[in-house]
């Protein structure tokens, strides 16, 4: 069993070990387990010291024992002893006896090898040949750059590949440019990366374009959904954009203000005056271009820190195809347009259905959708709908039963009476209104701009699920309790709301001392009205839709809608995977341009991340973002060095992230980390027989994109053949760095 194993310099071991019982595909395991103590961090990482295998066939003895809560903390003590005992000798065995080590050589210099990561190298085909960015960046930096030392399009693949699996900050990023096998971006410094962050800026909505396009032309797909979200990602900051704006202004006047000899009085009196009132407005207006970062409404309630909001598009297929990133303090309603022109600019996009949830849902935006003559497929809130609406979607006349298939697909069940407890829907006509700001009409009388009712005729869909309205009856449970509780306490709330909790709550306006508290109310009963309305909708859900006015287009059927707004859920998955796995947040560069293309190449990697996903499906073995990236995180490479220090051979260690890891002590300095327990002959004997019963799912990935899984030692000519590396000098397959230390290393041994 392979034993994870982390530098000393990082860890501290606790002699804290215990036993446990795992399931994996619904078997248990019995595991001894080690707690690792990680310096600043809070909580214990976890290790596996020995597997003793399936439940069943653990000695019944060892069972008993395990059972018994006084006589388990014995037997832990007691297989500890074992374990580490058993793994030192095995260790001993392995550095000193040549005929059982899996490398040639009198002594094996495990202990002090060098771990290079080959994670990227799946991603090259797609980077190069799907997105079509090899030659994109090259025609790009040649024409439109003054770099000749270095080649863009190397550094945005690193950064791209390593954000599905490795994501940190980019000065993390220039720091372990050196960690990998094959690293023809090792040359660059740190500066360049924040120019190559320029070059993305400068070039955002080109690179975007060609990767989509490059990706049709490959699959032979065109658009025909684009479904559409917004979320936020923050920043470690307490100031937005504006306040360190005024915050630069004042310090930059009061220092001019005491080179010129003022004393501390006059300066603070000057900067209380509606002089420099006007001189920081005036500064304001020049700099408002710059204002990006800036508090508003935070999805993860961050509301003391900063934020940028991030519109991302993606086609019928979960393939992202636009982005645009916005102020933090916009209404996502405001970024519907920019979206809707970018995607007809770049695609030249008609028969197009736009999919949205109900926060983007607003007759302003469906009226603008409408005036482009495409269609859309946009969520309906229910609830707080007018009485005539209501009682429509609560008729079971009109209904008809349906079923979702294994595909995600809608399907009309074939019988036609109406089952009132299955899934069915009902489609009708409707009318979405709402009154606007008509600047035309002019002010009224109070001097606010004159409003008009605007009106989107459209086709809603109620659906009924009983799933659903269990969900919605259990949480309207939880909201029924905390609505009590306020009432036992007789607290005091704020104004009546229409939503949450809060709306169940019958309450009585108090007599107050000031006149901000006679807008305050006790909570004294709850309303029962209310609390039934919210029963009788329980499951029902709607969605508005209209089919493009585009002549020739194809409108697609009541089923079919429902199955396009079903797959919504793809796009929320592609920005769980940009804030999970890619780290787009926390954004750790300060500059306008470089948050914009931060969030760009998010999107980049997320479309190599789609096209590796795709790549996996069609042969039949998906796997999961924390699948594709837990494996690329494995490709692990040690390279063996020959008495000259040059390679000898490689040893493939992607069984394990962290087998073996070295600690810079010095500038081009390495030294291998101590390895006291790692049983190598174990790993060994495990990487021949699970890869030939069982292909890993980096052996999977490999597979995918063309490539074939090293061996557990192999040449380093049939290693560049395996994994598709060109001829390249030495220094591009192993850093300088690395190379010396690989020296240095045969010089020792």
């Amino acid at each position: 069993m392979p034993i994870e194993h982390q530098s000393q310099s990082t860890l501290s071991r606790s002699p804290d070990m215990f036993l446990t019982l795992k399931t994996d595909r619904g078997k248990r395991y019995l595991y001894l387990m080690e707690s690792i103590h990680v310096k600043g961090k809070r909580n214990c990482e976890k290790r596996i010291v020995k597997n003793y295998g399936r439940w069943e066939e653990v000695p019944e003895e060892i069972r008993r024992q395990y059972e018994d809560a006084q006589a388990r903390k014995a037997l832990t003590k007691q297989l500890e002893s074992q374990a580490r005992a058993e793994e030192f000798q095995k260790a001993q065995q392995m550095l000193s006896t040549p005929q059982s080590s899996p490398v040639a050589g009198e002594a094996n210099p495990l202990n002090k090898g060098i771990a290079l990561n080959y994670g990227h190298l799946p991603y090259r085909s797609i980077w190069e040949r799907t997105l079509g960015m090899k030659y994109k960046i090259g025609y790009l930096q040649k024409s439109k750059t003054d770099i000749t030392t270095w080649q863009l399009n190397d550094l945005l693949y690193y950064l791209c590949s390593t954000k599905t699996y490795m994501p940190s900050s980019y000065y993390c990023a220039s720091e372990r440019r050196g960690d990998f096998f094959f690293c023809p971006w090792n040359g660059v410094t740190q500066d360049n990366f924040y120019r190559a962050l320029d070059f993305v800026y400068e070039h955002r909505e080109t690179l975007i374009s060609h990767a989509v396009k490059s990706r049709m032309k490959e699959s032979k797909t065109q658009v025909k959904v684009a479904f559409f979200d917004c979320t936020n990602t923050w920043f470690e900051t307490p100031y937005d954009d504006l306040t360190w704006q005024i915050i630069r202004f004042t310090r930059k006047v009061r220092l001019e203000l005491t080179r010129a000899g003022q004393t501390e009085d006059e300066i603070n009196a000057y900067l209380e005056g509606d002089e420099f009132a006007e001189e920081l407005a005036e500064e304001l207006e020049l700099q408002k271009d710059d204002i990006l970062r800036m508090r508003g409404c935070s999805k993860e309630g961050r509301f003391a820190q900063p934020i940028v909001t991030v519109a991302l598009a993606i086609d019928q297929t979960g393939f992202p195809i636009d982005c645009k990133v916005f102020v933090g303090n916009m209404s996502e309603l405001k970024s519907i347009d920019p979206m809707l022109q970018s995607l007809k600019d770049k695609y030249a996009v008609q028969d197009v259905y736009f999919v949205a949830d109900r926060g983007l849902n607003s007759t302003e935006s469906l009226d603008k959708i409408k005036k482009e003559k495409l269609g859309f497929v946009v969520a309906q809130k229910v609830s707080m709908q007018k009485k005539e609406i209501r009682e429509q979607m609560m008729d079971l006349k009109g209904y008809k039963n349906c079923m979702i298939g294994d595909d995600g697909e809608f399907l009309l069940e074939e019988n036609e009476t109406v089952n009132p407890k299955a899934y069915r829907f009902k489609v009708c006509d409707y009318t979405k209104e709402s009154f606007v700001e008509d600047p035309i009409a002019g002010l009224t009388p109070g001097g606010n701009v004159r409003r008009k009712k605007l009106k989107v005729s459209c086709k809603i869909i109620y659906t009924f699920s009983p799933e659903r309205r269990a969900r919605d009856l259990a949480d309207l449970d939880d909201k029924i309790a905390k609505a009590n509780k306020a009432v036992r306490e007789n607290r005091l709330m704020g104004n009546p709301c229409s939503t949450g909790w809060r709306a169940l709550i019958q309450t009585q306006k108090e007599a107050a001392k000031s006149d901000k508290e006679k807008e305050q109310f006790r909570a004294v009963g709850l309303k029962s009205d209310v609390i039934q309305e919210r029963r009788d909708i329980a499951g029902y859900a709607a969605v508005v839709y209209s089919h493009p006015d585009f002549e020739g287009g194809q409108k697609i059927s009541d089923l079919q809608v429902l199955s396009t707004y079903h797959k919504l859920v793809e796009i929320e998955d592609s920005f769980r995977t940009m804030k999970s796995t890619f780290s787009i947040r926390p954004v750790r560069v300060r500059l306008k341009e470089r948050i914009t293309a931060h969030c760009y190449l998010c999107v980049l990697s997320l479309m190599m991340f789609r096209a590796l996903q795709e790549k996996l499906l069609a042969q039949g073995t998906p796997l999961s973002a924390a699948r594709i990236s837990s494996a690329l995180r494995q490709a692990l490479l040690m390279p063996m060095p020959a008495p000259d220090g040059k390679v000898q051979q490689v040893l493939n260690l992607c069984l394990h992230p962290g087998f073996h890891t070295a600690e810079l002590v010095g500038k081009g300095r390495y030294e291998g980390s101590a390895n006291d327990v790692v049983d190598h002959e174990s790993v060994y004997d495990a990487f021949k027989e699970n890869r030939s019963k069982t292909p890993d799912d980096l052996d999977l990935i490999l597979k995918a994109v063309g490539l074939t899984s090293p061996s557990f030692t192999t040449s380093m000519g049939d290693l560049k053949k395996r994994l598709g590396v060109p001829t390249y000098s030495d220094d591009v397959l192993i850093s300088a760095e690395h190379r010396r230390y690989l020296a240095d290393l045969a010089g020792t041994t």
